[in-house]
Formats: structure tokens, sequence, C-alpha cells
């Protein structure tokens, strides 16, 4: 068991004062010479600890005496790089500082967690059930130990025992503490209206198509003319494919060349894992939407083709989820 549960659970977590107390004291020693620990600074929006390689946490202070937390383990937080992306907002209080948190989560560094405190308890999104770890419990300290491995540096290295010992006390590490200041932001006024969870992978793109096509209905449109080349794809689908009754069901999202998310640099079609389909399966397929939507936005539209037991199948054609 790791000192915060596995993935991180909030009631695990020392609070935000012990953190920043902690944090905030190395910030202030880092300013004089290089630590043999993580490094510390504060800045604009709050306290920042960088493990370089491996990942990184901040500790941001909210008015009203809230507080945020986030970070990520670039090798064990398991809340990143999923199919199906993890909303790590989802249920946050009105207060969060939204738009800010929006924009870290939107920005160049991954965010493996993020958790809120208010009335004397922290908070999280919920995790999907296969999420054993988000990052939290490496990343975060669960005392002291780095302030005292800066003393027995100190102490290694020749210091006066006396200063050494004086720089230990409490009233010395609050007094660094408050040297480095102690930035705020405003409380938030609620979540954003139209607030997206970012998509950074094709299979990710797949998997949120995938759950807006099963959650809507589809248009009604008339019925696809019989072609050599449906009658192509369906036998295909028969000798490939097939379930228990002779039915099967084909759904697939083109993907254009161009795109830069699509790593597989080519057109052709994705299935709803984001897999890529064979080259016999997209010749069957055919091209882009004919209308030609699909160029230049990277993600034409989905084709389902629904193949029955014996000779009857139709095809349900091109369609978008509705919006």
């Amino acid at each position: 068991m790791t000192p915060f549960g596995s993935p991180g659970r909030p009631e695990l977590l020392p609070s935000p004062e012990v953190l920043w107390q902690h944090a905030a004291t190395l910030a202030a020693w880092s300013t004089e010479s290089p630590l043999p620990v993580h490094n510390y600074r504060v800045d604009g929006t709050g306290l920042r600890s960088d493990d370089v390689g491996n990942g990184w946490w901040a500790l941001t202070w909210v008015e009203g005496g809230r507080a945020v937390l986030h970070g990520i383990d670039n090798d064990y937080s398991e809340t990143v790089g999923r199919p199906r992306p993890v909303d790590l907002l989802a249920g946050g209080p009105h207060w969060l500082p939204w738009e800010w948190l929006t924009a870290e989560i939107e920005g160049d560094e991954g965010i493996g967690f993020v958790y809120w405190w208010a009335d004397g308890a922290w908070g999280r999104a919920p995790y999907p059930a296969e999420v054993r770890d988000d990052g939290v419990a490496a990343m975060v300290p669960a005392d002291d130990a780095e302030v005292r491995a800066v003393l027995d540096a100190l102490r290694a290295d020749g210091a006066d025992p006396d200063e050494v010992r004086r720089r230990g006390t409490e009233e010395a590490r609050a007094a660094a503490a408050r040297s480095v200041g102690r930035p705020e932001l405003p409380a938030g006024r609620g979540e954003p209206a139209g607030r997206r969870v970012p998509c950074w992978l094709p299979e990710q793109h797949a998997a949120v198509l995938a759950v807006a096509m099963r959650a809507s209905g589809e248009a009604e449109r008339a019925p696809a003319a019989e072609s050599g080349a449906l009658g192509r794809l369906v036998t295909w689908m028969r000798a490939n494919h097939p379930w228990g009754d002779g039915s099967c069901t084909l759904s697939a999202a083109f993907v254009d060349g161009a795109d830069p998310e699509n790593r597989y640099r080519a057109d052709g079609f994705l299935d709803e894992q984001g897999r890529r389909l064979g080259e016999e399966l997209c010749a069957l397929l055919g091209g882009p939407p004919a209308d030609g939507r699909g160029r230049g936005r990277g993600r034409g539209r989905v084709r389902t083709v629904a193949v029955r037991p014996g000779a009857d199948h139709r095809r349900r054609g091109d369609r978008r989820p509705r919006p």
C-alpha cells in the first residue's frame, strides 16, 4: 500500500498547510545553494516541485483558504493516455480556478492528477475502476524527509553543527517558508459552459466517437442501392467477422493522412478502438465521403454496414452522431 492509497485516496493526503510548509522551506533554501533533493520554486501561481524526467507536482492557494494540488508521474499516472480520456475536473466545485486549470490541462505538459481542498478535506474526480495509480503517491511527499535530507547533507559537508540545528527548528523552517511569499489565485465562478476534455491520441478520438455514436440516434435515410462494391464488402465481412448467427456489423471512421494526429500518416479507416483497418478492407470501404467533408479536418463521416443472417443486408451509410 502506498502512503496515499491506490489510487490516491484524498483522505490520506497531508493538508495543504503541511505540504506548503515543507516545500516552501526547500524553495527558500534552494535560493541560497543547490539542494540534493528535487527542485522547488515559488512563482505567481504557487509552489512547484520538479523531479526532472520523472514528473512534478504543484500546490496553488485559492481565495477562501482553499487549494489545488496537481501534477503527474511520467511513469505511473495511469489516468493519462487511456483510450477514453479521464476528466480530471469532473465533479469539481464551483470555486475552482476553472479557466486556469483548463489551460494547465490543455497545455504542453501532461497532468495525471488534480485534487482540491476545501473545508478541511481533499477531493478529486472519480476514476475508472481499472486505474490503480494516478501518480500522487510517488510525486507528493508524505512527510518532511527531504527537509531532513538537506540538513543531513549540510552536516556531511562540514557545516557548523549549531547552524544546522538552528535551521532545523520549527521557527527557522517557518521563517524560511514565509520568505518566499504565498501567492493566491481568485476563486472561480463555476464550470465554464461547453468545457471539453482534451483528446490527444487517435484512439481517444475514436473512443469518444464510439460513445457519441451509441448515445445518439441515427438519422432516417433511404436504404443505399444495391451495388457490386457493397456486395463485395458484405462477402468479405461474412467470411472474416461473422457472429454466431451469421450477422456482423462494421463501423469505421475515415482518417485523413494530412491529419497531424493520424499516427499512420495515410488515408484510411479506423475502427471504434482507433485501430487502422487492413488495406483490403479499406479498399472495400472506399475513399473519403463523397461530400468531401472529411478532407482538411482529419476525420470524415462514420461508415456503418450491418449484415443480417442469410441474404438480407443493408448499408446504414455515412453518418455523424447527432450534436
